[in-house]
């Protein structure tokens, strides 16, 4: 499997070393193979993530108060998106019908591959209806143990394996040794050398309010926090973490359009802007936030 190299600024820092997954769709390297491969950030995922930043933050669940600008912009980003993807599958509105005009031999041909394409179809509205609507309501729900945004912290640092002492690294590479960490202390459910990214490698760890310590894994033109909410569960479009990422850079880079869309370094090394690159660059230059008229 080839990588595709970044060398951060820092000399001290070892290179970014990202499997073709990591790579926007777009790149003549980008490989995502499913079933062996984590799953992709889909468009959908970066489109909510630019829709929370540009309306401001969204953080809590209140059933009493108007819609958050930040669910307007994504009620009009899930209708958008599900009505694109109508071009991927074939329409058949009379597909009994048509099926019983066909000879018999035929049709049973043809039937379970219909079928199937219309269940796909099913669950695909299903999950921009339902289930995204649903995992952003329970995220909303469970982030007020990550208030205030301040107490999280996003430290820059280099991951190591399990082989690698922390503190004999860091005097070699004129390091801190708080900001060198073995992949094993993280809480990911899904470590970074597990979605192919070699170590060690500069990366950004989210250390937050609630006790909890992930690594952002460079994926899809961005990243993906490694918590177990977001690991599992394979429709959840966003997890807590990722929420409270969002609704920081919501007010933090205001006048940095460069970095608008970059998660910060609070403390620790400075590690290349890719290993925290939060919204593809292809979506933010194609994705405007609308409400539904």
């Amino acid at each position: 499997m080839s990588t595709h190299q970044i060398t951060p600024t820092d000399e001290h820092l070892p290179p970014l070393e990202l499997p073709p997954g990591a790579l926007d769709a777009s790149h003549p390297d980008y490989e995502n193979t499913t079933g062996s491969d984590p799953p992709e950030i889909e468009p959908i995922e970066h489109r909510i993530r630019l829709d929370i930043i540009e309306a401001g933050g969204l953080l809590s669940h209140d059933t009493h108060a108007p819609t958050p600008l930040a669910r307007q912009y994504i009620q009009k980003t899930l209708v958008d998106t599900y009505e694109s993807e109508h071009r991927f599958f074939p329409s058949y509105d009379r597909l009994d019908d048509f099926l019983d005009e066909a000879p018999a031999f035929l049709t049973g041909e043809l039937e379970p591959h219909y079928r199937e394409l219309e269940q796909i179809r099913a669950d695909r509205r299903k999950w921009y209806t339902e289930l995204i609507p649903k995992n952003l309501d329970t995220i909303q729900g469970t982030a007020d143990s990550l208030l205030p945004l301040h107490a999280n912290t996003f430290h820059g640092v280099v991951i190591v394996d399990g082989n690698t002492d922390p503190i004999g690294y860091a005097d070699g590479h004129d390091l801190d040794v708080d900001d060198v960490i073995r992949e094993a202390q993280l809480d990911n459910h899904i470590l970074p050398s597990e979605y192919g990214i070699t170590l060690p490698a500069p990366l950004l760890v989210g250390e937050f309010a609630s006790g909890s310590t992930y690594a952002f894994l460079p994926w899809s033109d961005a990243v993906v926090c490694g918590c177990p909410y977001k690991q599992t569960n394979k429709w959840a479009v966003m997890c807590k973490h990722e929420l409270a990422a969002a609704s920081c850079l919501a007010t933090a880079h205001e006048g940095d359009v460069d970095a608008k869309y970059v998660l910060p370094i609070d403390v620790g090394v400075d590690i290349p802007q890719r290993a925290r690159r939060f919204v593809s660059p292809t979506v933010a230059a194609t994705h405007t936030p609308r409400k539904q008229r």
